[in-house]
């Protein structure tokens, strides 16, 4: 990649990048900054307070942009790597706009690299410097096994307590899964025997997460869960008591999966 200049400084001359998705033949030449937690920055043009801008974005493994509103259009073009928000994931070599008026929280699980072109300056929704994509200004981020997840039975209880989806994720290798009468799962954590399950984050207002917790089926309960990238969240776990005699089904690594073998 070369760079004739930096627009707007001189717009007599022209930014010129070349060979924009081999990002090995480039990436170390450019004078990277830190941006937000596990992000760095290499600013095009602009300097993302006022008027137009872009920059290229490298995204650590776990790296993370906190919730912000788009006061005007965003473009992304993912060049490496893979990110998601709470509408999508998005892949190497796929463009994604967001219109004036969205709002999102990014992760990269992997790492990524991407060049954000803004039309007009982001406005963070919160600190700028808050390391916490999974929760809006209000929310408390809770992980989720079962029923509650998207498109199942019980999660119209999330979405009328205001509760927004962040992402998919699993536990660390240190829990087994149950079927509950084949109605839902329950979760318990071990310390041998265990493996990884996947969930998904929501980020649940504060006032909403007993309202959660009440409508939930009895013997299920809201703990701590430890996530494989190393993080801990509130989760919904199953008491031992409810597990007694029912069919454990660990070896599927979720409910969705063993419900689609089942069908």
């Amino acid at each position: 990649m070369r760079s004739s200049h930096r627009l707007p400084d001189d717009p007599a001359r022209v930014l010129i990048l070349d060979d924009l998705l081999q990002v090995p033949d480039w990436e170390h030449r450019l004078a990277w900054k830190p941006f937000q937690d596990g992000v760095d920055i290499h600013r095009l043009y602009g300097d993302g307070r006022t008027g137009p801008s872009a920059a290229l974005l490298r995204f650590g493994v776990g790296g993370r942009v906190p919730l912000h509103e788009h006061t005007g259009y965003e473009h992304i073009l993912v060049l490496a790597g893979s990110q998601v928000d709470e509408n999508s994931r998005a892949e190497t070599g796929m463009l994604l706009i967001n219109p004036p008026g969205t709002n999102h929280s990014i992760l990269s699980e992997n790492g990524c690299i991407v060049l954000a072109i803004y039309e007009k300056p982001v406005r963070f929704l919160g600190p700028e410097a808050t390391p916490e994509p999974d929760m809006n200004t209000n929310g408390i981020p809770l992980a989720v096994n079962g029923t509650l997840m998207r498109g199942l039975e019980l999660n119209p209880n999330l979405l009328e307590a205001g509760a927004t989806f962040v992402r998919e994720a699993r536990t660390a290798a240190i829990y087994r899964l149950w079927s509950i009468g084949d109605r839902h799962p329950a979760m318990m954590r071990f310390q041998e025997g265990g493996a990884e399950i996947d969930l998904e984050i929501w980020s649940v207002p504060k006032e909403g997460l007993a309202t959660i917790l009440l409508r939930e089926p009895p013997g299920l309960a809201i703990g701590k869960v430890q996530l494989a990238d190393g993080g801990e969240v509130l989760g919904v776990l199953g008491e031992p008591c409810l597990c007694e005699g029912q069919r454990e089904i660990t070896a599927f690594g979720g409910w969705r999966a063993y419900k689609a073998s089942a069908a």
